[in-house]
């Protein structure tokens, strides 16, 4: 026995207390365990030794519409708890877009003209390099501290326990290192502001130095996958025996425990990683570069993908033999669509990702990376100047708006509007823009965007986290729907079909802290403060006897009259007066009774939101300043149908059987639409009908909680039987009894049955192949139909037959959780779990598929109250659109003010230099463009861009037009051509009498949006032959 206890005997040590004896085991990598314990130490926010410590505010960025904040982050050791770092502010405004120190020499006019001719010189000067930081926010609140240094002074800072293990870790032991964070240099409780920074994220990621993915602190596996791709994924010449060796499955097992990291998962992080020139993965004390880890996971994806031999490989493995299909669904995983959307969102004319100097050779001498170092600026510094654009590599996006938001459904967000906002960035067809009181008003963007938004192929997309969510879905429906249309007006609503929509928060936007300055600020604007007192004159309405005149003008008195008033106290007389003594016989007018609950006063439900004063007096009553304000009527609009929840979407993230880790699995079939593609269509149910723009409507009611969308189609058959849903992909038992399949199916199926079941399509949705129909009649045979569904998942995972597997897994992406129906013409159906009897089959001219939609009948007190609601909102929206055009023309005015004393400078130095030089020559001097000859003509083009912008802003407002009402029923008219067949006049009184009563009926109800569905025989254009010969009537279908 030795001193301490511990008895050796042969190689396991023992040791002995009383009377019994234990086996002493080693802990696996005790130093790492204990090394990463004493590195996970943080500083809290509430600790003792912060007390006196202030809390750090932040200062509103200055005037530049191109300022950011950046964070240096101060040296230190990775086991230190304290973190010091310091904010500062960069600027990009110069013709390279590179960020720098801020200096007046370097910018740019208010204009936007660059001052001079900037030099790539005098830009490296004065440039700082950064790199950005991706990170998972995480839902835990933030209770760590972070030392903020400014002005000799130090402050507290709340952050995440994720951010600051992240600045832990990553900086650096004997040099500051320079970040741009969003969570720190982006001020969270200023709105404006955040939602200026957004439309600058493809900016910040393309111009930082690398983008530092931090997947979080470091364990066993992770340490096993970095290593795994470091030292054998990347050698491909041994990569076959990677994949068929059973002594490598725990390694490929590690690999995808790192691919389901949490920051894989988020939505913002498909824009920071495709925009990003340069990115490195780090976790813990690991780091791996992403081109790395791009390559494994393609090769990871592609082996899964096309012969299933990983999946194999783990079932050899004794650990892993109890669950089949270990890596099934492998491409549909966050990490896996990622690696993809680098490779597809842009084409670039220069390598993205390419090596940093520190990776390349690391065992060569210094000399060797000092060359390299400077080979890669050289080339750098090429780009920089080759491009002078905001990208340095110059890519181009390749991916609409709405194929990003409707195929990374994926990929998560804590705020709902953030799905739309966080892929403005990289979308071919939108571009971030902020309408804000913030600093970008203060040059002509706004303006010239406003202006030239027909011409733009990105067009822009409002980021404004204080928008009523179902109005922002509306927006993007909208957005959708026209530039579809432009492409393809036949498959213009298939956005209706594609799951997309994360379900509504109660309350308000978690990005937004409204404080009673940013109220202050609001009210401001609307109702500026004057420091003059007021003056007024008389003013009456007298008749206009003037052959041009109007039936009535004012007429002024003579002499001012001084008024005491404020602005604030004018508004508030106004607001509050119920009578007007000067002028007794103006009454309330009639239906007023009707039509004040939508202008509610102050101190009623719904209140200003700008007014600083109501803040005051709910502080005053005891109201906490963190409790949410009553609803509003636009917080209480619903989610209409027509907005497809993200819910629905095929693939998602859940816990296994026998599994510790969540796996990404199918949770609901494919979209018979399939994804947005130039060119292509699964379907064509309604031909090329394309949807007429004219008809389109979009009805806002917030007072009766609805939005309403109109659409133009026809009924096309009613759903008379409805079988159950089908559970995990099974075919259950009353399904081929629907079909009329009787038992002991020894023959072939029913040809509409099996071609339903994959919705006559392949695999790839081409045409389906001959075979299908005897791989259905086996997958029946050995697929347990006894128990009374067919078990298409144990044929994948047990029966060893490909094609029997290649079919089930065909049927499971069509019928996962719809539903097998009949209709009452005896077709054959698949529709969504939601369809029930006497639901109608109808088709949507601008959708390549049918849809269900749901009856509901209007009552009389309804409808008079949606005529209602629509003229109310009607007129919101003039006054809406009549400020908008004050803010526009004010700002013109002032350009054009600006540029008249230009042209007035410019004439008289034009003048002296005439009068002093001697001689007849001076008087044939041609004249200078400040001449009042010359400025003629550019004072009356002045006038144009209001014009257009009027225009633009009428035909934006979505406002009906006596025109175009008259446009919609001749449209309407012209497609509703009389019958041809029988009795010509019999005939044309039937077909009268159907659209008579087809317009009554679109009054008098509305229809809930089901979804789209399958009908056997009627998806490539036979429902217009149908419509033809049946005599359906074309009507507007009013979706809520």
């Amino acid at each position: 026995m030795s001193p301490t206890g511990i008895v050796i005997q042969g190689s396991q040590p023992t040791i002995k207390i009383g009377d019994i004896e234990y086996w002493l085991e080693p802990v696996k990598n005790s130093a790492t365990y204990g090394g990463r314990c004493k590195r996970s130490k943080l500083q809290a926010f509430d600790s003792k030794e912060l007390d006196l410590v202030p809390e750090y505010k932040y200062k509103k960025l200055p005037g530049s519409d191109k300022r950011i904040r950046l964070l240096q982050l101060r040296s230190g050791a990775t086991d230190g708890q304290e973190i010091f770092c310091e904010l500062i502010e960069a600027d990009y405004d110069n013709v390279f877009h590179v960020p720098t120190k801020l200096d007046s020499g370097g910018g740019r006019g208010e204009s936007g003209s660059p001052k001079g001719q900037m030099q790539w010189k005098e830009v490296e000067s004065k440039r700082i390099e950064y790199e950005a930081l991706s990170w998972c926010w995480g839902t835990k609140p933030p209770k760590y501290a972070l030392k903020i240094e400014e002005n000799g002074k130090t402050y507290k800072l709340r952050v995440r326990k994720e951010l600051a293990l992240a600045l832990k870790y990553l900086r650096l032991p004997h040099q500051t290192r320079t970040l741009w964070i969003d969570a720190l240099c982006i001020n969270q409780d200023d709105h404006e502001e955040r939602n200026h920074q957004v439309q600058m994220m493809s900016r910040v990621y393309t111009r930082a130095k690398e983008v530092c993915i931090w997947l979080g602190e470091d364990s066993e596996e992770t340490k096993t996958a970095i290593d795994f791709i470091h030292q054998e994924i990347m050698e491909l010449k041994n990569f076959d025996t990677l994949c068929s060796d059973k002594s490598y499955t725990e390694k490929w097992q590690a690999l995808m425990m790192l691919m389901q990291r949490e920051w894989f998962s988020r939505r913002w992080v498909v824009q920071e990683i495709a925009l990003a020139t340069k990115a490195r993965i780090y976790c813990g004390p690991d780091s791996i570069a992403w081109k790395e880890f791009a390559v494994a996971v393609e090769l990871f994806v592609e082996v899964e993908t096309a012969s299933h031999r990983l999946s194999e490989i783990m079932q050899k493995d004794e650990k892993f033999r109890h669950i089949p299909n270990w890596f099934e669904h492998i491409s549909e995983l966050g990490a896996s669509l990622l690696v993809q959307a680098t490779g597809k969102v842009f084409r670039a004319q220069r390598t993205p990702m390419q090596d940093d100097p520190a990776d390349i050779r690391r065992e060569e001498d210094s000399k060797k990376h000092k060359r390299d170092e400077k080979k890669y600026n050289e080339g750098l510094k090429k780009q920089m100047l080759a491009s002078k654009t905001i990208d340095p590599l110059d890519r181009r996006s390749l991916l609409s708006l709405e194929y990003l938001v409707s195929t990374m459904f994926i990929f998560k967000a804590t705020e709902p509007r953030d799905v739309i906002y966080s892929l403005l960035a990289i979308a071919r067809d939108a571009a971030p823009f902020a309408h804000t009181s913030g600093p970008q008003e203060q040059d002509g963007s706004y303006l010239v965007v406003s202006l030239l938004n027909a011409f733009l192929e990105e067009k822009p997309f409002v980021v404004d986290y204080n928008r009523p969510y179902a109005d922002v879905c509306r927006d993007f429906v909208e957005f959708c729907i026209h530039r579809k249309h432009k492409l393809d007006p036949a498959q213009a609503l298939d956005i209706l079909c594609r799951p997309w929509a994360l379900d509504p928060q109660s309350g308000k936007s978690i990005r937004l802290n409204t404080t009673s300055e940013d109220l202050a600020g609001k009210k401001s604007r609307i109702f500026p403060e004057r420091t003059e007192k007021w003056e007024k004159r008389e003013a009456k309405y007298v008749p206009d006897d003037s052959p041009e005149g109007k039936k009535w003008k004012i007429e002024y008195g003579e002499g001012l009259i001084e008024d005491g008033r404020t602005t604030r106290d004018y508004i508030e007389e106004i607001n509050n007066k119920d009578k007007w003594e000067e002028h007794p016989e103006w009454t309330v007018p009639a239906g007023w009774d009707d039509i004040e609950p939508y202008f509610p006063k102050k101190g009623q439900d719904k209140k200003l939101d700008a007014d600083a004063d109501d803040e005051t007096d709910a502080n005053e009553n005891g109201a906490s300043e963190d409790e949410d304000p009553p609803k509003t009527e636009d917080e209480l609009l619903n989610l209409p149908s027509w907005v497809n929840r993200a819910s629905k979407a095929p693939f998602n993230l859940f816990p296994h059987a026998g599994q510790k880790i969540q796996k990404t699995g199918r949770a609901a079939a494919d979209p018979l639409v399939g994804h947005p593609q130039d060119g292509h269509r699964n379907y064509s149910a309604a031909q090329t009908r394309p949807l007429d723009l004219k008809l389109l409507k979009f009805r806002r009611r917030p007072r009766l909680g609805h939005y309403s969308l109109y659409v133009r189609g026809f009924m096309l058959d009613k759903v008379h039987i409805v079988r159950d849903a089908s559970q995990g992909g099974n075919i259950p038992k009353a399904w081929l009894d629907l079909a009329g399949w009787e038992a002991p199916y020894s023959y072939d199926p029913p040809d509409e049955f099996w071609r339903t079941l994959v919705a006559d399509r392949g695999r790839d949705n081409d045409n389906p192949p001959y075979y299908y129909a005897r791989a259905c009649k086996e997958s029946v045979h050995k697929g347990g139909i006894a128990s009374n569904s067919v078990d298409t998942s144990g044929l994948i995972n047990h029966e060893r037959n490909s094609i029997v597997a290649e079919y089930c897994r065909r049927v499971q992406a069509v019928i996962w959780g719809r539903r097998l129906f009949r209709t009452d013409d005896r077709r054959l159906g698949l529709g969504p779990d939601e369809v029930r009897k006497d639901d109608i089959v109808c088709i949507l001219y601008g959708c390549t598929v049918p849809v269900i939609l749901r009856k509901h009948e209007k009552d009389k007190k309804a409808k008079e109250a949606e005529v209602l609601e629509d003229r109310v909102e009607h007129l919101k929206a003039l006054i809406r659109k009549w400020e908008l055009n004050c803010v526009r023309k004010g700002k013109w005015d002032m350009m054009m003010d600006a540029k008249a004393k230009t042209e007035e400078a410019l004439r008289n130095d034009t003048e002296r230099l005439k009068s002093t030089s001697p001689g007849p020559s001076s008087s044939r001097a041609s004249s200078p463009p400040g001449t009042p000859s010359s400025t003629q003509g550019s004072n009356e083009k002045s006038e144009t861009p209001d014009s257009q912008e009027g225009q633009a802003e009428s035909s934006d407002s979505g406002l009906d037009e006596k025109g175009g009402e008259s446009d919609a029923k001749q449209s309407e008219e012209k497609d509703n051509d009389p019958p041809r067949p029988g009795n010509l006049k019999r005939g044309e009184a039937a077909f009268q009498n159907k659209k008579e009563k087809a317009e009554q009926e679109s009054n008098d109800c509305y229809y809930e949006f089901i979804g789209e569905c399958y009908v056997h025989g009627m998806m490539d254009g036979e429902a217009l032959r149908e419509r033809f010969y049946k005599n359906h009537v074309d009507r507007i279908f009013e979706l809520r």
